[in-house]
């Protein structure tokens, strides 16, 4: 009798061993990935299109073993939309955690210089989980071009939420002649003016100058904003006849709403605008980008015909 129980016990000792070596073994399985790889689940998929998916990168390489550690922590039950980044070599079971916890990672989003808030909204749906992004004219202003961190799965009420912050933050401490919607929208007429740095807040001293005198801004910009047409390089007499509230040319005062989103050198050339004299600008002659600046009538058409002379010479019409 103890021979027969002797032989029992070495047997299970054995087991016991290669169970908690197997578990060990599982437990420290870890993904083939060499870099941080996003992993992205959309409002409505499944576990078993995030396998299929995961499968094709080849980066779980024991795909059974993730799938028993995934339904045994409940994940195919319990899967939240977002965006994941998966570190290299992650274990599994740290993957399994982060995806049933739905702890996300932010994505860097870069605002750049658009147009219309239609623009804007087609460029949110292509980076963002939502694809109804529709940013209200009236809120357009708000809206700051630089780079930010937000959850992929970011709504649009929770995306103009922080636009709302983010301006308010810029806006608190200036103090200015115009309102905080009138720099934006001088802003970017001076945005779409010239891509010349320096020249930006003298340009934005030219326009203040107009608003303070009652004169109509005359700003070319406007009127292609008005036509809907940015590749005009020549504005025609028939083109400032175009009735928009965004021309400029027929309606005194600043337009209803930004011809653009303006960058931060471009605000801050009109919240620093220099005091002067002129109250005429147009492109140099040299078609370098640089402009010409006016204080007389007599002057500026000068300057601007000699521009329009080098127009004709390079046959733009």
């Amino acid at each position: 009798m103890k021979l027969k129980r002797k032989s029992l016990i070495i047997p299970l000792a054995v087991v016991a061993v290669l169970g908690v070596s197997g578990c060990i073994l599982i437990l420290n399985l870890r993904t083939a990935n060499e870099t941080a790889c996003p992993i992205y689940v959309a409002q409505g998929d499944t576990f078993a299109l995030l396998m299929e998916q995961q499968q094709k990168e080849l980066y779980i390489e024991h795909p059974s073993v993730f799938r028993l550690m995934a339904k045994a922590r409940g994940l195919d039950k319990n899967l939240h939309p977002g965006h994941y980044l998966m570190q290299p070599g992650m274990k599994y079971i740290d993957l399994v955690q982060k995806l049933y916890r739905g702890q996300q990672d932010p994505i860097r989003l870069t605002i750049g210089k658009f147009r219309t808030p239609q623009q804007l909204g087609v460029y949110l749906d292509s980076k963002l989980m939502h694809n109804d992004f529709e940013i209200p004219l009236d809120s357009f202003y708000i809206i700051r071009p630089d780079t930010y961190e937000v959850y992929w799965t970011v709504t649009p009420q929770q995306f103009m939420q922080r636009m709302r912050k983010e301006y308010d933050k810029f806006f608190s401490a200036t103090n200015h002649q115009l309102t905080d919607k009138e720099i934006i929208v001088l802003a970017s007429i001076v945005e779409e003016e010239t891509n010349h740095t320096p020249e930006k807040p003298l340009i934005a001293s030219v326009y203040l100058n107009r608003l303070k005198r009652g004169m109509p801004l005359q700003a070319d910009p406007t009127v292609k904003y008005a036509l809907g047409d940015f590749s005009l390089q020549r504005i025609l007499n028939k083109h400032l006849a175009t009735e928009s509230p965004f021309n400029t040319y027929l309606h005194t005062g600043l337009p209803p709403a930004p011809i653009c989103l303006p960058s931060k050198s471009s605000v801050q050339a009109v919240i620093d605008a220099p005091q002067s004299n002129y109250i005429y600008f147009c492109a140099s002659d040299k078609m370098d980008g640089t402009h010409r600046f006016a204080s007389t009538l007599a002057e500026h058409n000068r300057n601007a015909a000699a521009f329009h002379r080098a127009l004709s010479g390079r046959g733009i019409r």
